[in-house]
């Protein structure tokens, strides 16, 4: 990691300064985790297009049953078995040949990688007694052979060995850039502060240990941090009531109070909006999925002061109901500004949106001091306020 920084100060009185400053930082190789055992999503949209093609006729007789590899979301720990003949939609009985665009394995004898059945290939003539696929990973069933026609290596309950395995590797990066600025009051006359600004900017791949990264590739899941903050205003201060010369009563009464406190602005933190969908068919779930819905327009925000406590417009997750014939996201009403993302794909919204409700609070004391000689003075009451 690096950490860098260029900073201004101007003394402007005897008790006073004003300092303004870049500060950034960068981080390389941090641990975050990802899938090496994901979904093959183009097998699944593979074997989708077979049950397509040999859909059978919908009879009783034996023309009525399709192909069975209806595959979707979900579907990665899943076996399935092409035969070399079925039947299409016309109930005649042909043989299987791969989808346009081939048939995808996503593993070959001996645990070797991934393989392609040529566009059109007639099956029978590379896998004798069909193709057998116990799961959709790469690593699902190490030892299985899914051209053997014995099926040689392949779990006989049709349960893949291994699911999702998840990974923590140093493969994440991160940076840091902000402006800093700062007016700072030392004690004098009764009064103390600081005012403290920062315009900043955080991105990184995943902001905690629950955070999973693309599978194929981390660097698209970089996005604002979950912990980003564009603009920061706080303000502390200690203002000591001036004394004032009245009777001993009134002395009393009157001096030794002070004022204390924290005050805090800050623009809302990313909103993370993310799917559990498994469009992306990877069905790589651990403390949530990585796939994304896909964004037809820009996020919009709300005043909840005016709409029933809503900062966004819900309306942008779901259908026209009343009217289906607005185009999505359109101005009248906006709804249908994140879909789906299309099977197989990921989608290109981003991990995080900026930004969320604003945050302000303020942490107020009121002091009272008694003296009880010239030197020796006891706080003996303090009224401390949140808000």
């Amino acid at each position: 990691s690096a950490q860098y920084n260029l900073t201004i100060q101007r003394q402007l009185t005897n008790d006073m300064k004003f300092e303004i400053g870049y500060v950034g930082s960068q981080g390389h190789r941090l641990l975050a985790t990802h899938d090496i055992n994901y979904g093959n999503a183009q097998t699944c949209l593979d074997l989708e297009a077979l049950a397509v093609a040999y859909p059978g006729d919908g009879s009783s007789g034996p023309s009525g049953a399709g192909i069975g590899t209806d595959c979707g979301p979900y579907y990665s720990d899943t076996g399935f078995f092409i035969p070399t003949q079925a039947y299409d939609s016309s109930g005649t009985l042909v043989n299987v040949q791969a989808p346009a665009g081939g048939l995808h394995l996503p593993y070959t004898a001996n645990g070797d990688g991934p393989a392609v059945i040529p566009c059109a290939t007639t099956l029978s003539t590379v896998a004798p007694g069909g193709v057998t696929l116990i799961g959709l990973r790469r690593y699902s069933s190490p030892q299985c052979d899914p051209l053997s026609p014995t099926a040689a290596g392949c779990p006989a309950d049709f349960i893949p060995v291994f699911s999702s395995i998840f990974a923590q590797d140093t493969i994440a990066n991160s940076a840091y850039n902000s402006l800093q600025a700062s007016l700072d009051k030392r004690f004098a006359h009764g009064l103390q502060f600081t005012v403290a600004y920062t315009f900043s900017k955080s991105f990184d791949q995943a902001s905690s240990f629950e955070g999973i990264l693309n599978p194929i590739d981390p660097r698209i899941s970089r996005s604002l941090s979950a912990f980003d903050a564009r603009h920061r205003l706080v303000m502390s201060y200690y203002w000591q009531v001036p004394k004032h010369n009245f009777n001993s009563f009134a002395d009393k009464l009157v001096n030794g109070w002070a004022l204390s406190g924290i005050t805090t602005f800050q623009t809302g933190f990313p909103i993370r909006i993310s799917t559990v969908a498994d469009n992306e068919l990877m069905y790589s779930f651990d403390f949530e999925l990585p796939g994304q819905p896909a964004q037809v327009a820009p996020f919009h925000t709300m005043k909840p002061q005016s709409n029933n406590g809503y900062y966004f417009d819900p309306n942008s997750f779901t259908d026209n109901a009343t009217d289906d014939s607005a185009p999505p996201c359109s101005a009248g009403a906006q709804y249908e500004c994140f879909d789906p993302s299309l099977l197989g794909t990921l989608g290109n919204a981003k991990r995080t949106i900026c930004c969320g409700p604003h945050i302000s609070n303020t942490d107020l004391a009121i002091l009272r001091t008694f003296p009880v000689s010239e030197r020796m003075h006891v706080d003996q009451f303090a009224l401390k306020l949140f808000f």
